[in-house]
């Protein structure tokens, strides 16, 4: 039987918008399942901590200090959400405005 050959294969590597992004994250938020912490995990590595905690933040309409994500390299993302900061101001962060009607 052939060896499988076998590549490293990270999603952060391929969010290069704020769109994938959302598109990625609704994805988990949808049924808000086990892959929620993995997706989370890699959107912050995509784009950062801060831009994630702060979008979330303007949406819960609180500065930066109602969430903390706190990513560790290799292990699993851990994401402390104040109990003033619910799910959906996190759905609401990652959707997209709606497009201007054409005139």
């Amino acid at each position: 039987m052939p060896k499988v050959k076998t590549y490293p294969w990270d999603a952060a590597d391929h969010i290069e918008t704020a769109e994938d992004a959302i598109l990625f994250l609704k994805i988990s938020l949808e049924d808000y399942d086990s892959t929620f912490n993995a997706l989370m995990d890699c959107i912050a590595r995509s784009k950062g901590v801060a831009e994630i905690a702060s979008l979330v933040c303007h949406e819960a309409g609180d500065g930066n200090r109602s969430i903390t994500i706190t990513t560790i390299s290799g292990a699993e993302t851990t994401i402390a959400i104040a109990p003033e900061v619910d799910v959906d101001s996190i759905r609401r962060a990652f959707t997209p405005a709606p497009a201007p009607a054409s005139p």
